[in-house]
C-alpha cells in the first residue's frame, strides 16, 4: 500500500497522573485523534484488558517513528512498557473494493460525540471471517460507521511492548449509541460473533474521538 497517513497507537498501565502528564507534554507537538483514561476506556468484547489510550495522527509512517521518538516515553513505563503500534491509515480515496466501509465511501451522519472501535486479533478460518465481515460491512454503512485503519495483513509496528496479532482496525462511528447499536443487535449477537468465537481471539474497544 502506498503511504499515506499513519497513526501511533499508546496503550499503558502507568499510574493516572504519569499518563495525564504524558498526554499534556506531546499535544502540542502531536495531532491527537483519540484518547482515553483507563476509566474512560470502554471494553466491549470479552477478556479485552482496558488500558489508557491515545492515538495520534501522523503524516505518515516515518513521521510517526520520528514522533514516538521524542516521546518522553519514560513516563509510561511503570508497571511495564507501554504497547506502542504503528499503522497504516484508509487512504482518503478508500478501498478498491467499495464494499469496505471508509471515509470516501460512507455517508456523513450527524456526530454526536464520535468514539473511536479498536479492533485487533487473530483468526484461523478466512472463510468464516470472510462471511463475518459480509455481515458486519453493510451494518456499518447503515451506521455511518467507516473504517480508519484497516490492516489485515499483519503490517503493524511494534515501537515499544510486545504484540503479536494479524488483525488491526480502527473504525469511526458518529456516536456512542451507534456503536452500542451495533454491538448488542441481535444480528451481530446471533448471526456475527459465532462465527468467530472458535477461530481466533479479539479485543474490542472504545475510546472517544478528541475534538479540539
Amino acid at each position: 500500500m502506498k503511504d499515506t497517513g499513519a497513526f501511533l497507537i499508546v496503550r499503558s498501565l502507568a499510574p493516572d497522573a504519569r499518563f495525564r502528564e504524558f498526554v499534556d507534554r506531546i499535544s502540542g507537538t502531536s495531532s491527537v485523534t483519540g484518547v482515553a483514561r483507563l476509566h474512560e476506556v470502554e471494553a466491549l468484547e470479552p477478556g479485552t484488558s482496558p488500558a489508557h489510550t491515545l492515538i495520534l495522527d501522523c503524516p505518515d509512517r516515518q513521521s510517526a517513528r520520528d514522533a514516538f521518538a521524542s516521546m518522553p516515553i519514560q513516563l509510561l513505563d511503570q508497571p511495564a512498557a507501554p504497547l506502542v503500534l504503528l499503522t497504516s491509515q484508509v487512504p482518503e480515496a478508500g478501498f478498491d473494493d467499495p464494499s469496505i466501509p471508509t471515509k470516501a465511501n460512507v455517508d456523513e451522519f450527524e456526530d454526536d460525540a464520535p468514539v473511536l472501535m479498536l479492533i485487533e486479533g487473530s483468526a484461523t478460518d478466512q472463510d468464516k471471517m470472510d462471511t463475518y465481515r459480509n455481515i458486519i460491512l453493510p451494518m456499518m454503512f447503515e451506521r455511518g460507521a467507516y473504517y480508519t485503519a484497516f490492516e489485515l495483513g499483519g503490517d503493524v509496528e511494534v515501537l515499544s511492548g510486545s504484540w503479536d496479532e494479524a488483525i488491526f482496525a480502527i473504525s469511526r462511528w458518529p456516536s456512542r449509541e451507534a456503536a452500542r447499536d451495533f454491538w448488542l443487535c441481535e444480528r451481530y449477537q446471533r448471526d456475527a460473533i459465532p462465527l468467530r468465537l472458535d477461530i481466533g481471539r479479539f479485543a474490542v474497544a472504545l475510546v472517544p474521538e478528541h475534538r479540539g
